[in-house]
């Protein structure tokens, strides 16, 4: 079963890949524009890098991508451009999975979160979500160079539970001690 793991965002998508065999998946991060960057050359970058990752696992199963947040759960002030790029990349995604022939998975982020990090107090931030999710790939033997990195593996070691598929970064995990604590 080979996995592809998506945290898209213009800023710095974060994928990981596994071919289902080797011992750690592929894991990157791409920065898909700037400021001034057009959301179909954005579109154009992610699917430049996914077709990359696709064809270095050999060609992907399934994507288990996450679902933009809703534009009502955005606690700042957001604009057509956010909604339409954050949109636009999940949708351009899973377009890519449709012509490619590859099933596609929505996950929503606290669906993975709870899976890859454990239960979560109500009112947890973000950045502390971020923090957690790189400490757990670390946990697990990977070295994320970032937290969109470790939300990738996040996403695609949920997408592996999901499929009943039991990687090599979990076959030997007996006990592992509670996040956050050193």
């Amino acid at each position: 079963m080979r996995i592809i793991g998506l945290d898209p965002s213009k800023r710095s998508t974060g994928l990981a890949g596994w071919d289902g065999e080797s011992s750690h998946p592929v894991i990157l991060s791409k920065q898909l524009g700037c400021k001034l960057t057009l959301p179909g050359e954005a579109f154009a970058r992610l699917h430049g890098v996914m077709d990359d990752l696709n064809m270095v696992i050999g060609g992907a199963d399934v994507i288990y991508c996450e679902e933009p947040l809703l534009p009502s759960a955005i606690q700042r002030h957001t604009t057509f451009d956010t909604v339409l790029m954050a949109y636009g990349l999940f949708g351009h995604a899973q377009s890519f999975a449709v012509a490619k022939g590859i099933r596609f998975h929505a996950v929503h982020q606290m669906t993975w979160r709870k899976h890859f990090l454990g239960s979560m107090k109500r009112g947890t931030k973000k950045q502390q979500f971020k923090d957690l999710a790189l400490e757990r790939a670390r946990q697990l033997g990977f070295r994320p160079r970032n937290d969109d990195e470790a939300d990738a593996i996040g996403v695609m070691d949920w997408g592996c539970e999901v499929e009943r598929v039991i990687p090599p970064w979990r076959a030997n995990e007996v006990l592992r001690p509670p996040l956050g604590v050193s």
